[in-house]
């Protein structure tokens, strides 16, 4: 393990420390980052991850992961699935012998998951919404430990921090959806350019993609309005499922959309613009079991 144990007095430093740049942060990506990051402090761990529960899409995936790469699996599967589902603190200490555990992760990185704390992050209803799971426990002395209740209470400071940060987020975007695609509507766009982009100086670069579905009146003539909005959630998802969590996807009206990229330049658009062209083209769409197959126009600024 290349972590070290933190003493008491270095752990009370590091959490003053994640509560001064949490006061100040405005982004939720380094927000949630932050938090694992500070969870997977109080409870000495090699690695953590802060999972969301995406009810809509019936998956689980990161927002913030320390040591891994960015997951996504079907939600209720698993031991970040089972913690969300039952709302239950999940202690393992032998993962390997727990058939909910997936060792496929595992094998495709080399790494050797000994131990894992899963603790359900919730609403102020109640309501679990994520789950933070912290991996392989560190002792005193470096070596290979074992999480315990205690770890669980000292992690509940960090997950309660991430439930409501995510809670805020989800909140304030749900006024400003669109009810058939769930993309943001057009002040949900105002709102996302006016915090990310238009205030926020620290950015160097920006840039925005405007594109809409090639002749839809036709669609709706052809098939109905029904297989209409089964296009546009279609397009939707595909727009939304393609870019980063501070990155904005927009229903500007009708079948217009406008993705809005506060990380990225000129070229870095024109490439995700031309691999989402690409992916519309060639993609099917069925509706009552007839296929539908349609194009988009895309431009970038």
């Amino acid at each position: 393990m290349s972590e070290k144990y933190l003493s008491s007095d270095e752990l009370l430093e590091k959490i003053f420390y994640y509560m001064s740049r949490l006061f100040e942060e405005k982004e939720l990506s380094t927000t949630l980052f932050l938090l694992t990051d500070l969870g997977k402090a109080l409870v000495n761990s090699d690695r953590a991850s802060f999972w969301f529960w995406d009810k809509r899409k019936h998956t689980c995936w990161t927002l913030a992961a320390l040591g891994i790469d960015t997951i996504s699996v079907p939600e209720k599967t698993g031991l970040v699935g089972a913690a969300m589902e039952a709302n239950e603190i999940l202690i393992i200490n032998d993962p390997y012998k727990d058939p909910r555990f997936n060792p496929e992760v595992d094998k495709a990185s080399g790494y050797f998951t000994k131990s894992i704390l899963t603790m359900p992050v919730t609403n102020s209803e109640g309501k679990v919404i994520g789950a933070y799971q912290a991996v392989n426990k560190i002792n005193v002395d470096g070596t290979d430990g074992e999480f315990t209740d205690e770890d669980a209470k000292r992690l509940s400071l960090a997950t309660a921090f991430c439930g409501r940060s995510l809670e805020s987020f989800m909140l304030h975007n749900e006024a400003m959806e669109d009810p058939l695609t769930g993309l943001r509507n057009r002040r949900g766009l105002h709102a996302h350019y006016e915090r990310r982009i238009a205030t926020l100086r620290i950015y160097e670069k920006a840039a925005i993609i405007m594109c809409d579905i090639d002749h839809f009146k036709h669609v709706n003539d052809t098939y109905g309005h029904n297989a209409g909005d089964e296009v546009l959630k279609y397009v939707a998802n595909l727009l939304q499922n393609s870019i980063r969590i501070d990155d904005g996807a927009f229903r500007w009206g009708g079948e217009e959309f406008i993705l809005l990229l506060p990380h990225s330049n000129t070229e870095e658009a024109v490439e995700l613009a031309e691999r989402l062209r690409r992916q519309i083209e060639e993609s099917v769409i069925t509706f009552e079991g007839t296929d539908i197959k349609i194009t988009m126009s895309f431009g970038v600024g």
